[in-house]
């Protein structure tokens, strides 16, 4: 095995190796290869590893000069599963095993010698530790297993020994082993012999008491009656020979086993039952409902409740092991099985198996000393024994699976912070965190109603608390402790960003500790990745950003991440988002700073931002292809960075979409985080090559701060060509927030930065955003200026896109200074370029464009029919902002008061999404249209509002257009209700705005209106 160099194909060929013969199915060997948590993948790799060792054993055959036949060694498949076709004799440990049984075998016969002989050669095979440097728990627990049959057969030897009257020889050896074993009563036996044997009396004295001290702290038990008569036999001076404790043994292994029934009253001391707050899901889930078969008194089967430290499982365990005990009235038991128990081992599975028969009741002199014995009886007694079992803190699935029937009588119950996905016959339970209100009344619980008389502020301590149970039990504990304290004290102490793991402690318990033990379990690669996923400031991962993360390829990556969740250290509330719970993150970057890993974060975080930032690129340039921008600088390639970027597969329009959609709120965390640790630089080229999905999905308020933070950054790096893109993503952002005047005093600098700096995209760019941002404030006659040099700048350098662009901006100014024809011209040049590019979403607002010119013009039929046509583009092609200013339109079209109902809930639809997203501008514009809407249907009081709302909003954003508007509406809503005086003012107004914007259109309409009404400052009837 020492020339397979792949630890997964030795961990194969171990497993095949140690059933030879035997099929094992694809999912036993997966669950050995990666420790109960397979990939996707995992049948693919076992094929593949196969393949590989199927060609080992060729060469190894050919190189040892044999013929290939029946009785070499081959892996056979069949029915999805492999086995190892071999002699049995060709692999050490089957070896081993046939020698043993072979010496047991004359032992029995009386033949001692001959015995002696064949274990020297047993022992002969023994190389130092098997399965050597094989990880994973599948071969620690084969390895313990193996260690369990070396020991039985080393104390075998020594039993001949002492028969043969060697006890000096081997009191070295027993003393070795005691250490090693100090509960094992078999090695303290032949200690306790040997030492009297050889002459020490004194130190034989020593043994007994020894052993029943350790028995009682570790094991909570006491000495079985072998070891008890051995001592008892000692103080009387009777010889203990070795014949003698021969014979002693037999007596203990040829006893008859009791038969459960008689011993249905056998211990039963439980502990404390905490009360159980909440969690009637889970204890439903765990027991079962009305029709379950616990509800009948029938056979159930294992339960195990799994989740992570100080979420409640010990809690969930005793309360429904309370419930059910006249159910289960023949014994109950309590055992912690110390997975996470302070400086010691967990138990190995004959010590639970010891420990559960004797406190059921089974006598301990009948109880076996052979491993396969005990495991029988254990077997037997709970397939039998109608008790309630709750084996708490479970390490592995391996620990319980020897003792364990297929059929149970008994109620079993099993906690862990692992999955134990390989317990037979197991139900899982998950537990997650509580709910607020739940999580609430425990802490009311614990404090007393009288002090917990806020319930908002409890509702934040909970929230500070994770949710978890442990931490808010100890919270509550050190409040009720404290007198003094109020709420609003323990409040300010839990929210400070650092040391809150401390403030969560109460005498001996904090949620720290219960952390530690399961941290300190683990392998060092997986402590390692649990530190370096709390240094990830986003809200979740996914599986190549945790690859890059850790510096590790992905497979490998997979494999840790599957690891954390086994050991429920790590979250996935979506598939393949890894996340952790708050305070677990808090206490990964605590081992961080305790551990002076700092420097190993920091470069962590620089792989990170190193990927993030080329996918993100890669993601924009396949969704935006024809958007202005920069090219990214060639940064210093990563390790692994092409590897990981090509197997990300964006390679679609869809994949860069998803992608940028689910890592939307990682990337926004990491540019923040970027800035504050020093990495502006990077952030700053982030928020650049995020801007084109920012604008589009309307993250506004996101887009803002990281664009006027990468502007910042240029500037003062005196980067002007930076400084000015920078500039024009942060105009953009702030026009479309209906943020004006920002967006003008942004995008004027940026224009004169490009323009110094002779860069004629960024030029063209800017006066193209520019002459947008004056539109909406109303200087068309300027804004029509610098979208024609825009115009001209495309056309010079031959860019159609964006020549298209300039042209459906040309005509949005021509449409509003009046000039109908020549803004239809410009639609009409610009929709067939948009349709050449197989652009959707430009095609979509060209239409809606054209669909306006229809709508001004007063042909509504045409106007409807282009605006639900665009409505009826494909899901996906059209973002939700510009489908909610469409819906607008639409609006406008149709038949008051008949379509009242329709028009209503387009507006309402269209004002979800503007507000939203702090759309001023087009907030009002909706609003006008609104109260359009209104007063057409006979509602002039509820139109006046829609209008007067919609002024006030034109006028805090400096949106001309729609302040003339809203005037306009305000007026003719007035005029209805009879107050003309009013009216005809805010007419005049109007007419005045709309004269000094240029916008004929609107000018002539209040006109109209006026002449209507009469002479304004006409007294109100």
């Amino acid at each position: 095995m020492s020339a397979i160099r792949s630890d997964k194909r030795r961990q194969l060929l171990a497993a095949l190796a140690l059933e030879v013969g035997r099929p094992l199915s694809h999912e036993l060997l997966a669950n050995r290869l990666w420790d109960e948590g397979p990939p996707p993948s995992a049948v693919a790799s076992i094929y593949s590893h196969v393949s590989r060792m199927r060609s080992q054993l060729r060469k190894a055959v050919a190189a040892e000069g044999l013929d290939e036949s029946r009785d070499t060694p081959a892996i056979d498949c069949r029915s999805h599963t492999y086995a190892l076709r071999a002699d049995p004799q060709l692999i050490d440990w089957h070896r081993f095993v046939d020698l043993s049984l072979r010496a047991r075998q004359l032992t029995e016969n009386g033949e001692d010698i001959q015995a002696r002989t064949v274990l020297g050669r047993a022992e002969e095979i023994w190389r130092g530790e098997p399965l050597a440097g094989l990880p994973g728990s599948w071969a620690q627990s084969t390895r313990t297993t193996m260690a369990d049959q070396r020991l039985a057969t080393t104390l075998l030897r020594i039993e001949i020994d002492l028969r043969l009257g060697r006890f000096a020889e081997v009191v070295p050896e027993l003393t070795a082993l005691r250490e090693a074993r100090p509960t094992d009563e078999r090695v303290a036996a032949h200690l306790l012999v040997a030492l009297h044997g050889a002459g020490r009396q004194a130190d034989a004295l020593t043994v007994y008491p020894t052993v029943v001290r350790r028995l009682r702290t570790e094991l909570g038990t006491g000495p079985g009656e072998a070891l008890v008569r051995l001592h008892e036999r000692m103080l009387a001076g009777e010889p203990l020979t070795g014949p003698a404790a021969r014979a002693t043994a037999a007596r203990a292994s040829a006893a008859p086993r009791p038969s459960p029934a008689a011993h249905a009253g056998g211990p039963s001391a439980a502990p404390a039952v905490r009360r159980l707050i909440g969690r009637r899901e889970d204890l439903r889930r765990l027991l079962g409902g009305p029709e379950d078969a616990v509800e009948q008194g029938a056979v159930v089967a294992v339960s195990a409740i799994l989740g992570m430290a100080g979420v409640g499982k010990t809690t969930l365990a005793l309360h429904a092991a309370h419930l059910m005990r006249g159910r289960f009235p023949e014994g109950y038991v309590h055992l912690n099985l110390g997975a996470h128990a302070v400086n010691r081992s967990p138990l190995a599975p004959q010590a639970v198996a010891t420990s559960l028969l004797r406190r059921l009741g089974v006598p301990a002199t009948t109880i076996p000393l052979d491993s396969e014995e005990l495991f029988a009886l254990c077997a037997e007694v709970l397939a039998t024994r109608r008790a309630v079992v709750v084996l708490d803190d479970a390490a592995t699935a391996a620990q319980l699976r020897p003792l364990l029937p297929t059929s149970p009588a008994a109620l079993i119950l099993v906690t862990s912070r692992r999955r134990l996905a390989e317990l037979p016959g197991s139900r899982p339970v998950f537990l997650d965190i509580l709910p607020v209100d739940d999580a609430v009344a425990l802490f009311t619980s614990v404090v007393g109603r009288e002090r917990a008389d806020d319930r908002s502020r409890i509702v934040e301590i909970v929230d500070r608390c994770g949710l978890l149970p442990l931490a808010i039990e100890i919270a509550a504990s050190r409040f009720k402790a404290r007198p003094s304290w109020t709420l609003d004290h323990l409040a300010l102490r839990l929210s400070r960003k650092t040391g809150r793991l401390a403030e969560i402690r109460h005498d001996t318990e904090s949620v720290a500790r219960a952390f530690e033990m399961s941290y300190r379990s683990l392998p060092a690669e997986q402590q390692e990745a649990f530190r370096l996923l709390g240094a990830h400031p986003g809200p979740d991962i996914g599986l190549h950003a945790a690859a890059a993360l850790l510096g590790r390829p992905v497979d490998e990556t997979d494999h840790l991440l599957e690891a954390l969740l086994h050991c429920h250290l790590l979250q996935e509330n979506v598939p393949e988002r890894y996340q952790l719970h708050d305070l677990l993150r808090e206490y990964a970057l605590a081992l961080m700073r305790d551990e002076g890993a700092e420097e190993e974060a920091g470069a962590a975080l620089r792989r990170l931002l190193g990927f993030m930032l080329h996918a993100a690129d890669q993601a924009d340039r396949l969704l935006y292809p024809r958007r202005s921008r920069l090219p990214l600088p060639q940064f210093r390639q990563l390790p692994g960075m092409e590897t990981l970027l090509y197997d990300l597969d964006l390679d679609s329009h869809e994949s860069a979409r998803d992608w940028l959609d689910t890592e939307q709120a990682a990337l926004a965390a990491l540019a923040s985080h970027a800035r504050a640790t020093g990495h502006p630089e990077t952030a700053a080229w982030l928020a650049h090559v995020l801007a084109g999905r920012l604008d589009a999905q309307a993250y506004w308020s996101e887009a803002h701060d990281l664009h006027q933070t990468a502007a910042a950054h240029w500037r003062s790096m005196a980067n002007d060509r930076c400084e000015a893109r920078a500039l024009i993503d942060l105009g953009a952002t702030l026009a479309n927030a209906s943020r004006y005047p920002a967006a003008v005093e942004a995008l004027d600098r940026a224009l004169t930065l490009a323009r110094a700096g002779q860069d004629p995209d960024a030029t063209a760019e800017a006066l193209s955003i520019l002459g947008r941002a004056l539109w909406h404030r109303g200087a068309l006659t300027r804004s029509l200026a610098l979208q024609k040099e825009a115009l001209h700048i495309r056309r010079a350098h031959g860019d159609l896109w964006h020549t298209a662009r300039c042209l459906a901006n040309l005509g949005i100014v021509q449409r509003s200074l009046g000039n109908h024809k020549m803004a239809l011209s410009a639609y009409e040049s610009a929709l067939p370029l948009a349709r050449r590019f197989q652009d959707r979403t430009f095609e979509m607002r060209i239409l809606n464009n054209i669909g306006d010119l229809h709508l001004a013009a007063g042909n509504l039929s045409a106007a409807r029919s282009g605006f639900e046509r665009v409505l009826k583009f494909p899901a996906g092609a059209i973002s939700t902002f510009d489908l909610a200013i469409v819906k607008i339109n639409l609006a406008a079209t149709l038949n008051i008061p008949e379509e009242l109902d329709q028009s209503l809930a387009l507006h309402r639809q269209a004002l979800a999404v503007f507000r939203s997203v702090s759309a001023i501008k087009h907030e009002a514009d909706a609003l006008n249209g609104l109260g359009h809407a209104l007063r057409s249907a006979g509602r002039p009081a509820d139109a006046r509002d829609q209008h007067a709302i919609a002024l006030e909003l034109a006028r805090s954003a400096g949106t001309a257009h729609e302040e003339a508007a809203a005037l306009y509406g305000l007026a003719r809503a007035e005029a209805v209700l009879g107050a003309r005086a009013q009216a005809a003012g805010h007419l005049s107004s109007s007419i005045s705005l709309a004269e000094r914007l240029g916008a004929a259109d609107q000018a002539a309409l209040a006109r109209k209106a006026l002449a209507e009404i009469g002479p304004a400052g006409h007294p109100d009837e």
